[in-house]
């Protein structure tokens, strides 16, 4: 064996199983079946914004366009607000995103109304989580927009918050819950992930 036959065969030794890895994991592995690290539900595809259907409170489309430049935190809205409405609102919301430090500006929170609210959220979001951005869309249209998410779970949208990134596409959801127990474990799996998520992106 000439010594140019060597080398070549030496190289292809060391170069083959960095080679078989790579395939292994491009075709035989699909990457969703590995663990994850969010605490969330990751929504898998992830759901356009402009799905929705939402208008502002002038009746003007609320779509990705409108969510541009921010990180959102959404909450899913009927006419009342319960006990896990009004810990989805001030403890997975307002608290979560006071924690998040240099990166509050970062985040806006956005409450989707599917309903007239009633006296008793308007008092919550008038008295204790200010701030908030209200939208509007039909109940039945965000139902169908969101089915996805409830294919393997039972569940509606009212109640839960979601995580929509700058380009209008929701891609994580949370519960609420009347627990404080529960509604505090909740809020920090939202805070580690939008802190993971905020870390490892340069838009937003």
């Amino acid at each position: 064996m000439s010594p140019r036959t060597k080398n070549i065969a030496t190289l292809s030794a060391i170069v083959a199983p960095f080679v078989l890895f790579f395939l292994a994991g491009r075709f035989l592995i699909d990457p969703w079946e590995l663990p994850r690290e969010n605490k969330g539900q990751l929504l898998i595809p992830h759901i356009a914004m402009a799905n929705l259907k939402a208008v502002n409170d002038d009746g003007d489309a609320y779509t990705g366009d409108d969510m541009a430049g921010l990180w959102t935190i959404l909450y899913v809205a009927g006419s009342e607000c319960d006990t896990r409405c009004k810990n989805g609102l001030y403890y997975q919301m307002r608290q979560v995103r006071q924690t998040l430090g240099a990166d509050v500006d970062r985040v806006r929170r956005v409450i989707l109304h599917t309903a007239t609210a009633g006296d008793d959220l308007n008092d919550f979001l008038n008295n204790n989580v200010k701030g908030m951005v209200s939208i509007h869309a039909e109940p039945q249209t965000v139902n169908d927009a969101l089915a996805p998410v409830y294919e393997t779970t039972a569940g509606e949208p009212i109640g839960d918050i979601f995580l929509v990134s700058p380009d209008g596409q929701i891609f994580m959801r949370y519960p609420t819950h009347e627990n404080m127990d529960a509604t505090l474990e909740e809020a920090e799996n939202i805070r580690v992930d939008l802190k993971r998520t905020l870390k490892g992106s340069l838009i937003g």
